[in-house]
């Protein structure tokens, strides 16, 4: 059975997480502590400098993994061209470069975005993807039932594992097409990779939020959690590696749940005591 890493989805999030003395430039460091894995979430929003990148990969000890989300700009988020889409390419994989040299680049996600449905155009978008970072793992996120209703979801998971692409598998509430059902299936043998959102059916669809917590503001229990178990174990027979991923990025639900699917595995979870609890043993 390969080995199964937990983490969360960005480390400068988990306000509760962090002790008041912790500097925002020191919270890598902190959360390297008790994780060996994390997705970098700021590269989404802007392709990171690559100074940036280097930093992060010395920051962490020498077994970490990041995974890294692709910019908007490549995806469709900003409902650009394909053509312009693909000039951000060579910036990114600039900018990715130093994680690479390190050792400590996991994965690449593709996350897109609710309108992009199944189509010819999207499918061969995504050809292109997989040819220019053909030496990179890739992962991809749908966010539209298109790719798996209709019985298209044997044919999106072929598709998918012939282009040696990681299958993200997912645990989100399930309302309206912009979600995907957990369709538990390995496509690429070096990795499978699980992401879990939330079930927060009122604030799936929120517009406006001042932050992405307010969106994934689920508290995950451990009956819930104990439920993906053994599809854990089932990835895990088929995959060298497995990252599950927590995205319930609001106050510090996401390491609390690290925590407890670590523990539901069997591994050994050092929790650190919470910032209220600092205060009461003085």
């Amino acid at each position: 059975m390969s080995a199964v890493v937990c983490g969360t989805c960005a480390w400068g999030d988990h306000e509760d997480f962090y002790p008041s003395k912790i500097k925002s430039n020191e919270r890598l460091m902190y959360y390297a502590r008790y994780f060996s894995l994390v997705e970098v979430d700021s590269s989404f929003y802007a392709i990171p400098n690559p100074k940036y990148v280097e930093r992060w990969a010395t920051q962490t000890h020498e077994r970490f993994t990041f995974n890294m989300k692709v910019f908007k700009g490549m995806t469709g988020h900003e409902r650009n061209s394909v053509e312009d889409r693909m000039v951000f390419f060579p910036a990114f994989r600039n900018a990715i470069e130093p994680m690479r040299e390190s050792g400590k680049l996991g994965a690449l996600l593709f996350q897109f975005p609710p309108w992009f449905t199944l189509s010819k155009a999207n499918v061969d978008y995504i050809r292109r993807c997989r040819e220019y970072f053909h030496d990179q793992t890739l992962a991809v996120e749908f966010r539209h039932r298109s790719w798996f209703d209709s019985g298209m979801s044997e044919r999106t998971v072929e598709f998918l594992r012939r282009e040696e692409l990681v299958h993200t598998i997912v645990d989100e509430p399930q309302i309206g097409d912009a979600c995907i059902p957990a369709v538990v299936e390995v496509t690429n043998p070096r990795l499978a990779l699980l992401r879990f959102h939330g079930r927060n059916k009122d604030t799936w669809y929120i517009k406006d939020a001042k932050h992405a917590g307010e969106r994934f503001r689920y508290l995950y229990s451990k009956p819930e959690l104990s439920e993906w178990v053994p599809r854990i174990q089932e990835v895990a027979q088929k995959a060298e590696r497995v990252h599950v991923l927590m995205n319930n990025n609001f106050s510090n639900y996401a390491v609390r749940n690290s925590f407890d699917m670590m523990e539901l595995l069997g591994q050994e979870a050092v929790r650190p005591p919470l910032p209220t609890e600092q205060i009461q043993l003085f």
